[in-house]
């Protein structure tokens, strides 16, 4: 019986790590995800050990499936240069490159890429557009410029930077990621409110009862609005696609940011429109496939 033919891809989030074997229509086949951190604070999946442990997982699956993995991807959320190699150390604690480390664990090459690239990947791909913004708001908060339907990596590939924007009305977290997005939502909440938690869902399930978490959630998605018109004003796209888990999972913090873009983009004769990406939760992984095809 002839095997049937798939793509491993990996996503390597700050909080969560995802997998899936992908047929070459990119359909999902398998899809498998861990946490990739148990606290709010530093680095995740040290050495990539839990990354390798579920590649091995879905080399398994495969093997008892009789599923031929015939290439490999993996996206992370990190800078990664045209060279595919990780430029740096922000979110994730690897040691030694993942493209070498994981061809030598696997004994098949791998293609290596941007988290928020591949998912801008996926979006040009599914979605038909071929000149638009992708911004991703999730654990962190980055961006993609997509043109001809290719994401625009720049020189170093650091083209992707929308998160460590300088936000000029917080002291506590000068960064636009460390003030808007999920980790920075619920790092802030802890923060102000003394109380451990360990995602930016426990800080919306209390908006509507605790003074801190309304106070967060509404001054970050104000800062997030206005940091989109800003990135508007500097690349002038045709439209803008949002995704990630932050972005897709809250409609409430979607009201809230599409309020405060509205409010700071008015000036502009055409403000382009936002629109939320299709690819849903498995974006970047299906990216991470792209990427190695």
């Amino acid at each position: 019986m002839n095997s049937a033919k798939a793509t491993l891809a990996i996503d390597v989030g700050a909080s969560k790590i995802a997998g899936a074997l992908i047929s070459e229509d990119f359909k999902i086949l398998h899809e498998l995800s861990i946490p990739g951190r148990d606290s709010l604070y530093g680095l995740a999946d040290p050495d990539l050990l839990l990354t390798k442990a579920l590649i091995t997982q879905l080399l398994a699956l495969a093997k008892a499936e009789n599923i031929a993995v015939v290439k490999a991807g993996a996206c992370f959320a990190e800078y990664v240069t045209p060279n595919q190699e990780l430029n740096s150390r922000d979110q994730i604690a690897w040691n030694v490159q993942p493209k070498a480390d994981f061809a030598a664990l696997t004994g098949f090459a791998w293609t290596i890429e941007s988290d928020v690239r591949a998912m801008a990947l996926a979006e040009a791909h599914f979605s038909g557009f071929n000149d638009f913004l992708f911004v991703t708001v999730s654990s962190g908060i980055s961006h993609s410029l997509v043109i001809n339907g290719k994401p625009w990596a720049g020189a170093t590939g650091e083209a992707i930077g929308f998160g460590i924007t300088q936000i000029d009305n917080s002291m506590e977290s000068p960064t636009l990621e460390q003030f808007s997005s999920g980790m920075g939502i619920a790092r802030r909440y802890q923060s102000k409110a003394q109380i451990d938690v360990d995602s930016a869902e426990t800080v919306f399930a209390n908006y509507d009862s605790d003074e801190n978490a309304k106070n967060v959630i509404d001054s970050a998605a104000a800062v997030l609005g206005k940091s989109l018109a800003a990135l508007v004003d500097y690349l002038d796209p045709a439209k803008i696609v949002i995704g990630g888990g932050l972005w897709l999972g809250s409609e409430e913090y979607r009201k809230l940011v599409l309020a405060s873009y509205a409010e700071n983009a008015s000036k502009r004769r055409s403000a382009p429109e936002i629109l939320n990406a299709v690819t849903g939760a498995n974006s970047a992984v299906i990216g991470a496939a792209l990427a190695a095809n």
